[in-house]
């Protein structure tokens, strides 16, 4: 299946009570000082929207936001644009851009202390419902990939694989892992450094 348009979400533990706009300067740092590889153009504020996309940080080649979907804050991003690779090697591409927006919001020092994302669970969907709509058809082709990709995730560790029933939504499965681990360790696993922010 070539599927190109992925996202990706990690849940924050710590840090809900946060007022969105707070993100809104951070994010606007960010651009300045082009702290991702990505191209990032501006940031929209949608924290007026009920359990909605929060604030976005927009990219040329996905979108960065602080995600409110389904009443659950964390850091999700998707890839709007065709990604180099097969597709295990693009869920990593997505995973690492995700896992490194989680980091550095961690270390950002009006954040320190206030907020930090848990590793063991984890949001995978697809905005492509022409190419992946969501059928028992798109999860049997997609779940050897899946299962491949977070094995490793994981480190052999187990977790649990849960398709959202909806045939009208998108296609996603949350992701859940039995054992606890941080940010930084899947970062160190998918093989990247450890990024600083700048003052």
């Amino acid at each position: 299946m070539d599927l190109q348009k992925i996202g990706m979400k990690f849940f924050a533990e710590q840090g809900n009570t946060i007022d969105l706009v707070e993100f809104i300067p951070v994010f606007h740092r960010w651009i300045q000082n082009k702290v991702l590889d990505d191209i990032l153009i501006d940031v929209a504020d949608y924290s007026h929207v009920y359990a909605g996309p929060g604030i976005l940080l927009i990219a040329h080649e996905g979108n960065y936001s602080i995600d409110e979907t389904g009443n659950q804050r964390g850091v999700a991003y998707y890839n709007k644009h065709e990604l180099a690779g097969a597709l295990p090697e693009r869920l990593f591409t997505v995973c690492r851009k995700t896992l490194l927006a989680c980091q550095l919001l961690e270390k950002e020092k009006e954040m320190q202390g206030r907020i930090r994302f848990s590793g063991n669970a984890m949001q995978v969907y697809s905005n492509d419902r022409l190419i992946a709509p969501n059928s028992d058809e798109t999860h049997s082709a997609l779940q050897p990939v899946l299962n491949a990709f977070l094995e490793k995730l994981f480190s052999g560790a187990e977790y649990t694989l849960e398709r959202n029933p909806d045939p009208k939504g998108r296609y996603q499965v949350m992701v859940k892992a039995s054992d606890p681990v941080s940010i930084d360790t899947l970062l160190q696993r998918l093989g990247n450094q450890v990024l600083r922010t700048e003052d």
